[in-house]
């Protein structure tokens, strides 16, 4: 008989309290780092052991031709690129941890191993550096500080790093207004992976395609003025790349285990 396994969440895997992919993330100081700095790394061989990466609503339509895109089953909603459909497994990277050249690579990836965290009791936002990274480094020929100021690349992650934080603000309004409109139901999705065998995956989230028919004028209007009209239909057009995902996984990594 075919076994037929079950995958729990569709959640990146992270260490308690950090942010996926984050080991030990502090904040940039010139003290601390005055010697510091990232080498060169061409691979994303960290972002290998998660089937889904946040996403802000920025991305949805490069993210749609690529990836189905899910919402989290906790609240607040936030949506997800699945990448993989099995646990700690994400299909778009080969051996070498590059990812697929046709494929968009979320920001929240290209944003590492820079992140933004709150001090204790403050609301102040301030810019950190995984000290796990693989590629950090504390003596570097591109020392993130040059003579006690923040060099290039230490400015760049300051900017990325506030753009997506704003727009992740805006992600956070857009899934409380989903589940506000109760246009959010949990879902099971299975993949087939020949032979007989099949890939279950819960802990996740769809708009719900009747009930978004039947939005009235003054829903669409907001969805317009809110500039998130468009969402609804990338979130759609994205879960034709199910099959997909299913192809990629017969392909390159044979049938699942239970």
């Amino acid at each position: 008989m075919a076994n037929s396994t079950e995958n729990s969440s569709t959640q990146p895997a992270a260490a308690p309290g950090m942010p996926p992919f984050y080991r030990n993330p502090v904040p940039l100081e010139p003290v601390r780092h005055a010697r510091a700095g990232l080498r060169p790394r061409q691979d994303f061989a960290f972002a290998g052991d998660t089937n889904a990466i946040t996403l802000s609503v920025a991305e949805f339509g490069m993210a749609a031709r690529c990836y189905p895109i899910v919402f989290s089953s906790a609240s607040p909603a936030m949506p997800f690129a699945l990448v993989g459909l099995r646990d700690r497994e994400n299909l778009f990277l080969d051996a070498s941890g590059r990812w697929r050249e046709d494929a968009y690579i979320p920001a929240y990836v290209r944003r590492y191993p820079f992140i933004f965290s709150e001090f204790p009791e403050s609301t102040q936002l301030v810019l950190c550096v995984d000290e796990g990274a693989e590629n950090f480094e504390t003596e570097s020929q591109q020392p993130f500080f040059v003579d006690g100021k923040p060099g290039a690349g230490v400015q760049q992650a300051l900017q990325f790093s506030d753009a997506l934080q704003a727009q992740f603000e805006d992600t956070r309004r857009f899934g409380q207004w989903l589940e506000s409109q109760d246009l959010l139901e949990n879902r099971v999705a299975q993949a087939d992976l020949g032979d007989g065998q099949t890939y279950t995956l819960r802990g996740f989230r769809l708009i719900n395609a009747e009930k978004l028919n039947g939005l009235t004028d003054e829903q669409v209007l907001e969805l317009h003025k809110k500039g998130w009209l468009p969402l609804l239909h990338f979130h759609l057009q994205s879960l034709s790349n199910w099959g997909a995902l299913s192809n990629i996984l017969r392909t390159r990594q044979g049938p699942a285990t239970a």
